[in-house]
């Protein structure tokens, strides 16, 4: 018998899912570009730069970092293939919170069941 646990049935749906094949190889042609590389790493380290800001309320530093933010993410989302990633890149966050609360919910009823 081949029977699948219920973790490898959702590793193989998640592997098989045509958005995360398509987000994938996005990503490979993305990583392959190294300006474009550079700017998204430089847009995360703004990024926390920003949430540290907000996180110490200091108004002008917030303003500073999301202008710089705002800025160079309007940048790199004019290359090709970008704004397609992004959307799938939302699309797989929003499967992958579904799925968590799938699996939560069946623990949290299973605990309690007991």
């Amino acid at each position: 018998m081949n029977s699948l646990t219920e973790k490898e049935k959702l590793l193989e749906m998640v592997q098989n899912d045509e958005r995360i094949k398509r987000y994938q190889a996005i990503e490979k042609v993305i990583n392959s570009n190294k300006i474009l590389k550079q700017k998204i790493n430089k847009l995360k380290t703004i990024q926390k730069q920003l949430v540290n800001a907000k996180e110490i309320q200091k108004q002008k530093s917030i303003e500073h970092f999301q202008a710089l933010y705002d800025e160079l993410l309007e940048e790199i989302e004019t290359y090709p293939l970008m704004s397609d990633y992004l959307a799938l890149q939302g699309d797989i966050n929003e499967m992958i919170q579904a799925v968590a609360e799938i699996i939560e919910d069946g623990i949290n009823k299973e605990l309690n069941s007991k």
